[in-house]
């Protein structure tokens, strides 16, 4: 005889992940040293065109997006290349053709004051996209990555939150580490919540140094303004055959190869002139 009343054991079943949506994360070892060269050239860049571009920034809010070609700009070469070193290993682990190698069309500054922040957007034409953080003060807002597929939204479930894991979220946030790059599928929607920073102690020790009635006013008064600044920078990446003619490539177009060349011909006009 069964008792009716027992509560029916669970029956399970296997279980399949599909349509997942890789994010990769590192944080550079040598990124202080790269981080301070990186805050004054972005800084001067940001003088020269003080308008920049506007993208997903809102420049009303003081967002400012540089030109795209920063992976072009020797002074940049560095970090490009760090990039380029991690995305190869993206590529690598994905399983891509070998006869593939990636290219790098579009690389930019982002400089987000206290207030400021990008909009939802995606990146039409890359297949990886990412961002390295130079500068990031306390509160200066999250990366906010969104669930992609429309269908996923139109009911959701309620979730014991101590049993909750991650393949179930709607969203997911990485927070702002300077030195810290994170790379995601150029077609994953994602967004910066505004950046809530403070000048904090830095600002206030810098304005102390002019002292009242000196020339150093007015340079404390801007670093004060730049203090709470979120100083990033964004790249998109897609696939190229090896066997590509370089001259017919786009002028925008940078692989590895292209890196090496560049540092060789630097490294050769230095030698030339010493």
């Amino acid at each position: 005889m069964t008792d009716d009343t027992a509560p029916a054991r669970e029956k399970r079943m296997a279980r399949d992940y599909f349509f997942p949506t890789p994010v990769y994360h590192t944080d550079l070892a040598q990124a202080q040293d790269i981080n301070a060269r990186l805050v004054a050239d972005i800084r001067a860049w940001r003088a020269r065109d003080p308008d920049g571009t506007f993208r997903s920034n809102v420049p009303q809010l003081g967002g400012w997006h540089s030109a795209t070609d920063m992976h072009l700009r020797s002074q940049f070469s560095e970090l490009t290349r760090e990039i380029f070193e991690l995305i190869h290993g993206v590529f690598a682990d994905q399983g891509y053709d070998d006869a593939y190698e990636p290219v790098c069309d579009s690389m930019w500054a982002n400089v987000n004051p206290r207030g400021a922040f990008n909009r939802h957007h995606t990146h039409p034409h890359a297949l990886w996209s990412g961002v390295y953080y130079v500068r990031t003060p306390d509160d200066c807002g999250l990366l906010c990555l969104t669930d992609p597929r429309p269908q996923a939204h139109v009911i959701t479930p309620y979730f014991d939150a101590r049993r909750r894991s991650a393949h179930t979220w709607a969203e997911a946030y990485y927070q702002p580490v300077a030195g810290r790059l994170v790379a995601f599928p150029g077609w994953l929607v994602h967004s910066t919540h505004p950046n809530m920073a403070s000048a904090g102690s830095e600002a206030v020790e810098t304005e102390h140094e002019g002292g009242a009635g000196t020339g150093g006013d007015a340079a404390s008064a801007a670093e004060s303004a730049r203090a709470d600044e979120r100083i990033s920078v964004s790249f998109n990446f897609r696939q190229r055959r090896k066997d590509i003619d370089p001259a017919t490539a786009p002028a925008n177009e940078v692989v590895r190869a292209d890196l090496f060349a560049r540092r060789q011909s630097i490294t050769n006009l230095i030698e030339i002139s010493s």
